[in-house]
């Protein structure tokens, strides 16, 4: 049994899903981010094209990587539009993951997140983002998005009691 535990932590959209490759040592019960990225999609082309876009990034991380735990951060919105898109990526992103016979997939409330990192359910993503440093150091995030992906994989190591 290997001593370390590679996640993969998806935060999924049709405008910037972002994606946070992680590594916990589970004998020093510490997490580090090895990778976090961004797909940012152009809303005046096709949805079957940024979908390509998103699914081309994806195949991308997983021909690089073998994960132990794939998550995804729980999609919401109260609007109808922005939901159907939410699932739309999440389709695509499942369907990904089955043909890189990955079937085992997590997924965590935002809420539930921020509680986990922040200890505050209702945290902004300026304080989650902030939290995050004291399990990951210093990270440079381009947007908020991959913040919220490596909160994604904090919460669920978190969880499993790996950190």
């Amino acid at each position: 049994m290997s001593n370390k535990k590679l996640i993969l932590a998806i935060d999924s959209s049709l405008a910037c899903p972002a994606f946070a490759v992680c590594e916990v040592n589970l004998i020093t019960k510490n997490i580090k981010v090895i990778e976090v990225s961004h797909v940012k999609t152009n809303s005046k082309k096709s949805t079957g094209f940024r979908l390509f876009q998103i699914w081309n990034h994806a195949n991308d991380i997983l021909d690089r990587y073998t994960f132990d735990a794939v998550v995804f951060e729980k999609g919401f919105n109260k609007f109808a539009v922005a939901t159907q898109q939410i699932q739309r990526t999440v389709g695509l992103l499942l369907f990904t993951l089955y043909c890189k016979e990955v079937e085992n997939i997590d997924e965590i409330a935002p809420t539930s997140v921020k509680k986990a990192v922040t200890g505050n359910g209702k945290a902004t993503k300026e304080q989650l983002a902030e939290a995050l440093e004291s399990y990951v150091g210093v990270v440079k995030y381009k947007t908020n998005d991959e913040s919220d992906a490596v909160g994604v994989a904090i919460a669920l190591a978190l969880q499993k009691g790996w950190i």
